[in-house]
């Protein structure tokens, strides 16, 4: 275990904080103390923080949702595997942004749940912001990708000579072939 240190520059800490720039894990991270005595400080002397706008860009527009589909009209399933790639991707971009931005965002739970009584609102939604379920959305989201892929992947040859076959024979087992065709033999 690391060895606590005895000054904490609370002034330089102040300043940082009033500043806006870092999240409080990284200025406490700095500091070698705990967000959370951070959190106490700036709560008991009321220090009063700027919003963070340093990487901060305008969110893409999506564009908008594909028309509902017609029941009486089947779709292609390749238009069917397209959408589904588009959604899988803007999906992606957003676990991106939850990734990227964990700090900031753990930081807004707290501070919109730190007049609870109970701390069960605050633990579900950090738990939503936890590794494990991040992990498990990366999971789920390339599990559907590899399915949507395979769903509209080309036939194989084995599968296409059966189709041809059945085109053929009419669809029937064992109708007429045609004329035979006669083969060089070398």
């Amino acid at each position: 275990m690391a060895a606590r240190k005895t000054t904490i520059n609370w002034p330089r800490i102040e300043v940082e904080y009033l500043a806006g720039e870092d999240s409080i894990r990284e200025i406490a991270d700095r500091h070698e103390i705990s967000d959370t005595a951070i959190r106490k400080k700036a709560k008991a002397e009321g220090w009063v923080r700027k919003v963070r706008t340093a990487n901060r860009r305008e969110p893409e527009r999506a564009p908008p949702p594909p028309p509902a589909s017609d029941p009486d009209k089947p779709r292609e399933p390749g238009s069917i595997a397209d959408d589904g790639r588009s959604l899988v991707g803007r999906m992606l971009d957003e676990l991106d942004v939850v990734t990227s931005r964990r700090g900031e965002l753990e930081d807004l739970i707290i501070s919109a749940t730190e007049d609870d009584v109970d701390d069960a609102r605050r633990d579900a939604m950090m738990k939503a912001l936890s590794l494990p379920s991040r992990a498990n959305t990366m999971k789920t989201l390339a599990l559907a990708l590899k399915t949507l892929n395979e769903a509209s992947a080309p036939q194989g040859k084995k599968a296409a000579q059966q189709e041809k076959a059945r085109a053929v024979g009419g669809g029937a087992r064992f109708a007429a072939l045609g004329p035979p065709t006669l083969k060089a033999v070398k």
